[in-house]
């Protein structure tokens, strides 16, 4: 009903509210539905959050593999909004524009905050997503370490 009442895939309602369970801010009012796909939630009471033993919070533990594949799968995710960042601020720059590493870290800081996303990544990071656009040919380093859009 959630997915229908918002308009989001079941999928992602499933990712999210894996936060709020883990949080214990919801439970899963009916543990019988949980292999079925069809999970009721209600908002966790005081006594839940005292309740230790609660299996429904034992079940979260269990699954943390999933939840360990959904946050990788929603960092990938993240990584591919700031793809249209990247590629934007490449092009405003015209047709031989291109950027060292640490000029597209900075800019991502400065124009992802106050956006639906934030920027939190590492360098680091940013060079494996970078590489990454490499590979897909939708980006190229030269030997100095500048990135540029590919030319078409």
């Amino acid at each position: 009903e959630l997915s229908e009442e918002t308009g989001v895939p079941e999928d992602a309602v499933r990712k999210r509210m894996g936060y709020w369970l883990s949080n214990r801010v919801v439970r899963v009012a009916n543990a019988s539905s949980i292999h079925s796909g069809d999970i009721t939630y209600e908002l966790a009471s005081t006594d839940d959050l005292a309740d230790s033993t609660d299996p429904l919070h034992h079940h979260a533990d269990e699954d943390e593999s999933g939840q360990a594949v959904s946050i990788g799968a929603q960092e990938a995710e993240a990584m591919e909004v700031y793809e249209s960042y990247i590629m934007g601020m490449l092009s405003n720059l015209g047709r031989d524009g291109q950027l060292p590493l640490d000029r597209i870290h900075n800019y991502l800081k400065m124009f992802v905050t106050g956006s639906d996303q934030n920027y939190d990544k590492s360098p680091q990071q940013l060079r494996a997503f970078l590489q990454k656009l490499c590979r897909e040919e939708k980006l190229e380093c030269g030997a100095d370490g500048m990135y540029k859009l590919v030319q078409k």
